[in-house]
């Protein structure tokens, strides 16, 4: 599969069966940095550039750094692309304290013919603390006075969908699912919500697991039923909707452009690193598998470990790591490159229901193999490709920090998949290749106009 980088912008189909009709899509996103490491975020992003490589038109809200703004238009001119930065007014926010805060709003057109409306993140983190911000956002779903700096993000969204007229807005927070249900153009857009995470969903032992999510399970779910569309992005997720909420969900995969260089738009560029001789792993915390990273670096002192954190690696759980002698603590990257020309093998170890698992479709495109739990969407992320191992699964009970109770796991099948991979040259190169091959394959296999469809699917039903 290849999507050129350099297709021209503007209306196609019709011969193929896809509607002419072109398509205004909003995003809302809420991981911050217009270059974070979340897999939900990339996965987002590059529905929007799938989008514009088919003539449609797509903005994004986001929140990023000074220096992320200058970059990607300093990028966007080199590609031939005016980013047209414009500074908005600076907008007063008073946090609990009485302090104030300056909000800084820019927006700028990216290489990609993306329009960005970038908060500013540091006086956003200063203004919204996470537990002071799931509250406020818990009193406006459930009508009861909000504060000055709510209202202020809730003008902020619903001006600037205003301003852009969108056909589809997607989201993943209940803010927006709020605000596009109040907003006075609701009958002229579709909305959807992309669940990333078993933890977004109203319902079910995992409901609110992760701080900031499910303030209000009783109107988020009543406004979940109101939405046009439901996207799960994989069918672990879909049937923990169902089984707990009997809430009907679409499932499609990661738009395939997710997974191609973001560079040449072809297949990444495969790896042989047979001669590497460290086991990596990406954002370290006990729901994505650190007990089990911990034991294996103290079962087998003679290999060596490298980890990355990412969004859920919290600074004690990075210095547990940095006690171990065979273990190296790495900061968060968003050049993933950094991560594959550097280890032999990938451990993924999650003991939550992982919704997909991005990183683990990254390391086997590119040859690396992974040795994955078959927690959620994992499974599904393995491809049938080794190593799919079993573990045993967080119940959604918590320790009084707020960290999912992680259940006893047996090391033993861990360790020796690590071995047979680290230390057995020609089961190195039989794993490796038949990772390449299988999910070059499966990629291949995808319809890179799947949400294209379903989205247009939307405005004529």
């Amino acid at each position: 599969m290849t999507i050129s980088t350099d297709a021209p912008y503007g209306p196609r189909g019709g011969s193929n069966g896809i509607l002419t009709t072109k398509m205004r899509v909003f995003l809302v996103q809420t991981a911050q940095g217009l270059t974070p490491s979340s897999g939900g975020y990339k996965a987002n992003v590059n529905l929007l550039r799938q989008l514009r490589l088919f003539g449609h038109d797509a903005a994004q809200i986001c929140y990023g750094f000074e220096d992320e703004v200058e970059k990607y238009a300093e990028v966007a001119r080199a590609k031939g692309v005016e980013p047209n930065v414009t500074n908005h007014s600076a907008l007063p926010v008073i946090d609990s304290k009485g302090n104030q805060h300056e909000l800084d709003v820019k927006t700028f057109m990216d290489e990609h013919g993306i329009h960005n409306i970038v908060i500013s993140r540091v006086p956003f983190n200063e203004a919204y603390p996470t537990r002071e911000f799931w509250q406020d956002t818990k009193d406006y779903l459930e009508g009861r006075s909000i504060t000055q700096r709510m209202q202020t993000l809730i003008d902020i969204f619903s001006e600037h969908i205003t301003a852009y007229r969108p056909t589809h807005v997607v989201f993943n927070d209940p803010v927006t699912m709020k605000v596009t249900a109040d907003h006075d153009m609701r009958p002229t857009f579709k909305r959807i919500n992309v669940i990333h995470t078993a933890e977004q969903l109203p319902f079910g032992p995992y409901c609110n697991g992760i701080l900031g999510h499910c303030s209000s399970p009783e109107v988020e779910d009543q406004l979940l039923r109101e939405l046009e569309g439901i996207w799960v992005v994989s069918k672990a997720i879909g049937d923990y909707a169902w089984q707990y909420g009997r809430l009907k969900t679409t499932f499609l995969v990661h738009s395939p452009l997710t997974y191609l260089d973001a560079r040449t738009g072809g297949m990444p560029v495969q790896r042989y690193n047979i001669d590497k001789f460290e086991v990596g792993m990406v954002n370290p915390c006990p729901h994505k598998g650190l007990s089990i990273l911990v034991e294996l670096a103290k079962r087998l002192p003679q290999i060596q470990f490298v980890t990355w954190s990412s969004w859920g690696s919290r600074g004690k759980h990075l210095n547990q790591l940095k006690e171990l002698p065979n273990m190296k603590v790495m900061p968060t990257t968003s050049n993933t490159d950094e991560i594959w020309d550097r280890i032999k093998v990938l451990l993924a170890p999650s003991v939550w229901l992982e919704a997909w698992g991005v990183v683990v479709t990254e390391a086997q495109l590119r040859g690396i193999p992974v040795i994955a739990s078959n927690a959620g969407g994992l499974k599904e992320a393995k491809i049938d490709l080794p190593y799919c191992l079993p573990v045993n699964v967080v119940t959604g009970a918590k320790h009084e920090n707020g960290d999912y109770i992680v259940p006893e796991q047996n090391i033993d099948l861990w360790e020796e998949a690590v071995l047979r991979l680290m230390t057995c040259q020609q089961n190195y190169d039989r794993v490796a290749q038949a990772t390449a091959q299988g999910s070059v394959k499966w990629l291949n296999s995808l319809d890179p106009r799947a949400h294209e469809k379903w989205f247009l699917g939307m405005m004529t039903a």
